[in-house]
């Protein structure tokens, strides 16, 4: 049994808002690796004039753990998708009770140059969308391991200025906002909700498959 366990939400309806998201569903485990475990196929109406769908997953505790950081350590393998991240106001909130025009989200991004003097990154995006002053960005090694996590002091555009840096060199790794969790103790679950834009003129049926990956860092109380 792992420390840590996703779980799917009781309710799964990408067509009726008021019928998607609700309370943990125990009976249904998220596995890595495994097509469509979290996020149903993009269908051809959607990929064809673009889009956004909501899906909510759970994090549960076996064990007491604190400290806990969650982000995207790697954004889509899809060049017209992407995914974010977010807090569910509560463990039964319902697509259809989420302020859509409001959302705080999380992203994932590439560093493509860093500059140590200046304490500044640059992006490959525009990230102002996701990246805020105050957040914690946590930067990941080529295979997926979190390698250190800064402070954001400023945020522009593309730009990221941190507050204090490490030796650590942060340049061509790929980077997320990290949600930061105090603690969950043993049988607690809290709620989550991944956001995916779908582009206009989207590959429906990808081969390779788009893929993405979660990460959750934390230690054991």
């Amino acid at each position: 049994m792992a420390d840590l366990e996703f779980y799917k939400s009781l309710k799964i309806d990408e067509f009726d808002p008021s019928n998607n998201g609700d309370d943990i569903d125990t009976n249904a485990l998220i596995e890595s690796g495994i097509l469509n475990n979290l996020l149903l196929p993009v269908r051809p109406y959607t990929a064809e004039v673009g889009g956004e769908r909501y899906f909510k997953f759970f994090i549960k505790a076996t064990v007491d753990v604190i400290t806990l950081g969650l982000d995207i350590a790697s954004f889509t393998t899809s060049p017209t998708e992407e995914v974010y991240l977010f807090e569910a106001g509560s463990n039964t909130e319902l697509e259809s009770d989420l302020d859509k025009n409001n959302l705080r989200v999380y992203g994932g991004f590439l560093v493509t140059n860093y500059d140590k003097d200046n304490k500044k990154v640059t992006a490959d995006r525009d990230i102002s969308g996701f990246v805020k002053a105050g957040d914690t960005v946590t930067f990941y090694n080529a295979d997926n391991t979190k390698l250190v996590s800064w402070t954001v002091d400023t945020v522009s555009g593309a730009d990221i200025t941190f507050t204090e840096v490490s030796s650590d060199d942060v340049s061509n790794l790929k980077a997320s906002s990290t949600i930061y969790i105090d603690a969950l103790n043993a049988n607690e679950y809290k709620g989550f909700w991944v956001k995916e834009v779908v582009s206009p003129f989207t590959e429906a049926m990808e081969d390779p498959a788009n893929e993405f990956v979660l990460n959750i860092w934390y230690d054991l109380k």
